[in-house]
This record gives C-alpha cells, structure tokens and sequence, in this order.
C-alpha cells in the first residue's frame, strides 16, 4: 500500500462511521475505496443541499467470487452507499434505489430499517433502464453505480429526472482507466461521450475517472 493509500485510510478511519457495522459481511470487498466512495456521494449531499437523490444499483461483483460471497459483497456495498445518502440528509430528504436483484434490494431495506431510515428509503427492484423510465424526479442529484453498458440506454430518462442545476455523478467509473478494451468499457466510453458533448451539461470525468460529475445546466 503506498504511502497516499495510507494517509487515506488514516483520514477516513480518524471521522466516526455509525455504518461500518454493514461492511463487516463484505468479503473480498475493497473496504478502502468503498468507504471513501460512501463519504465522496454523502459529502456530495450535503454539499449540493440535495433532498431527492437517485441511485442506481448493480455493479458486477470482483471476479473470484461464489454465489454467496458476490450475494453479501453486493448487499454490503449498496446498502452501505444508500445509508450514508440517508445520513446525509439531516431531517428530510428521501433516497430511491434501483437495483436489479431482488435479494441485495430486500437487503438494502432491511438496513434502512435497521438504522430508522426506512422513511427516507425507497427501493426498486428491477432492471434499471426500466425502472427509471418509470419514474418521475426531478432529482438534486443522481449516483450511477451500476452496469456500464446500461447508461446510455437510460441517458434520455437520466437527464428528464435531473433537474436543472442538478448534478449526476458516476462512482464505479475509475476502473475505465485500467479497463481494456471491451463491451462495458466501450459503452462508458460512449456514456461519456455523449455527456461531454451535451450542452445540457457540465461534465468533469477527472484525470482518472475516479467520481466523475456531471452538473445539468440547461
């Protein structure tokens, strides 16, 4: 680990977390950039004043893997990242959750339970192009952290349930920079291509893709 790396780890591990707790099954799990990942989109919240935030589930698991530890890894991650939004709030605020399989979003609810945010807490299970289509914002902020290949087949109804002034941010991106060359990675491309060239938005993909933003200015 270098030296940056531990410096990291010293400044996250010196601020409380009242949800470690939920990282504890995640097995195989990068612990490191899913807390900082967690307190990147919770100090995003409250930087932004957001009250209606999306997010989108459904990252692939490492490879490795059985059933069972990708099933925990999943949970973990996603209902750690849904509880530091909630957190983030302060007395109102709601976040929805789209996430694909059914078992991570009963998961998801059962620590929104767990913690009292189940009043701040909605989840959707379904396959995310769908679902999104469906619903009906406008949200202060949208966090994309699911499969690659399914953003731009959402961007359309990305964008309608941004509002204007809002800001959508990718945080499962920063592996593009290492990715080779094939179907999830030429889609992120794509995705990101398309937001760049967007004059509805400002985009921001960083140097190495790690927490790309984008704020919606028309």
């Amino acid at each position: 680990m270098s030296d940056g790396e531990d410096f990291a780890r010293d400044l996250l591990e010196a601020q409380p977390d009242r949800f470690a707790s939920v990282l504890a099954g995640a097995q195989g799990g990068p612990t490191l950039p899913a807390v900082a990942t967690a307190r990147q989109i919770a100090t995003l919240v409250r930087a932004t004043r957001a009250s209606y935030v999306l997010l989108v589930e459904g990252e692939p698991p490492p490879d490795g893997l059985d059933a069972t530890a990708a099933l925990e890894l999943a949970t973990s991650l996603a209902a750690y990242r849904t509880l530091h939004i909630a957190g983030a709030f302060g007395h109102t605020g709601q976040v929805e959750v789209v996430e694909r399989n059914p078992k991570v979003a009963a998961g998801i609810r059962e620590a929104a339970e767990r913690h009292a945010f189940d009043e701040h807490v909605r989840v959707h299970s379904g396959k995310p192009p769908a679902v999104v289509h469906a619903l009906n914002g406008p949200y202060d902020l949208i966090v994309l952290s699911g499969r690659w290949r399914e953003y731009e087949r959402m961007e359309e109804d990305l964008t309608r349930l941004l509002r204007i002034g809002g800001s959508l941010t990718i945080v499962n991106a920063a592996p593009l920079a290492a990715a080779p060359g094939g179907a999830e990675a030429d889609a992120l491309r794509r995705y990101l291509a398309l937001l760049a060239a967007d004059e509805r938005y400002l985009l921001n993909p960083g140097l190495d893709f790690a927490g790309v933003l984008a704020a919606r200015i028309r």
